[in-house]
């Protein structure tokens, strides 16, 4: 285990010389750019995926008109992947989330929106997110309200679907499915493999994220679904609803295909976070 201790040292030396290092940069666009600064935020995402080693399979891109994205959650990693891969989107986390150490710092500066999960403050946490997404802004929300160990996806909570129904003009969810799918020889992950990758129930973050640096890494499929129009659903338990079965279906299609076949050749429809181009459109 020495070379994994070595591993995890190197690794968190440089994981702190990134944080560093985009600090200054990252104050001073807020001082003189402040819509710029998620520019050294998905800097950051980015540094994070290579520090843990994780490959992205990109199916489609994200649609840059969207208002929400909603994802399954299935761990901490989750929040890299879609940071590096939607540049100006805005996370959505329970309030505990600032409080953490280190990562409720990193959560604040990555212009993260923390919400109680309280149902009497529901209306006004909607009328944030409302606000947020007039301004602009591409929210990213897990409606599951936890995580799961990557194998399937549990029920969406519909109440912050209703921050959709005061925007100003057409409003689009966009379903993303996240499965970690293979680990670096290109051999599918059993269910105990990906639940090295995955952070849920009672599991302490610093072992974990020990442990995730560790190992090489994993591959790691995102799915952009087709943007959903909200005015197509009757009511928000509707369009949560419709989020929740794409995203099931694919996550589940995905680990039984991964499972049975041989590593996926990259095509039309499969593109690293590096070259999928932004400009689709709902």
């Amino acid at each position: 285990m020495k070379f994994s201790t070595i591993r995890v040292g190197g690794k968190l030396s440089l994981f702190l010389v990134m944080v560093g290092a985009l600090l200054g940069p990252y104050a001073l666009l807020l001082m003189t750019m402040p819509k710029k600064r998620y520019v050294v935020a998905q800097l950051f995402f980015k540094g994070c995926l290579a520090l843990t080693g994780l490959r992205l399979q990109v199916r489609r891109t994200h649609a840059p008109n969207t208002q929400l994205f909603v994802a399954n959650h299935s761990s901490y990693l989750d929040i890299p992947i879609l940071g590096a891969l939607i540049g100006n989107g805005v996370f959505v986390a329970k309030s505990e989330v600032a409080d953490w150490p280190l990562f409720g710092f990193l959560a604040r500066i990555s212009r993260t929106l923390f919400i109680s999960r309280s149902g009497y403050d529901a209306a006004q946490q909607c009328a944030l997110l409302t606000h947020h997404m007039n301004k602009g802004s591409g929210l990213i929300l897990f409606p599951e309200g936890t995580s799961t160990d990557g194998s399937h996806v549990k029920r969406f909570k519909s109440t912050l679907f209703a921050s959709l129904d005061n925007i100003n003009g057409d409003a689009w969810v966009q379903p993303i499915s996240i499965v970690y799918t293979r680990d670096k020889t290109g051999k599918a992950l059993s269910q105990t493999a990906r639940q090295r990758f995955t952070w849920f129930g009672d599991m302490t973050l610093a072992p974990h994220l020990f442990q995730v640096f560790a190992m090489n890494g994993c591959e790691v499929e995102v799915m952009f679904h087709k943007p959903l129009f909200s005015n197509d659903y009757t009511d928000r338990k509707q369009l949560a609803k419709a989020s929740e079965h794409i995203i099931s279906k694919h996550v589940m299609e995905t680990i039984a295909r991964t499972e049975n076949t041989i590593p996926p050749e990259k095509g039309v429809d499969d593109l690293h976070v590096e070259s999928a181009p932004m400009v689709r459109t709902p």
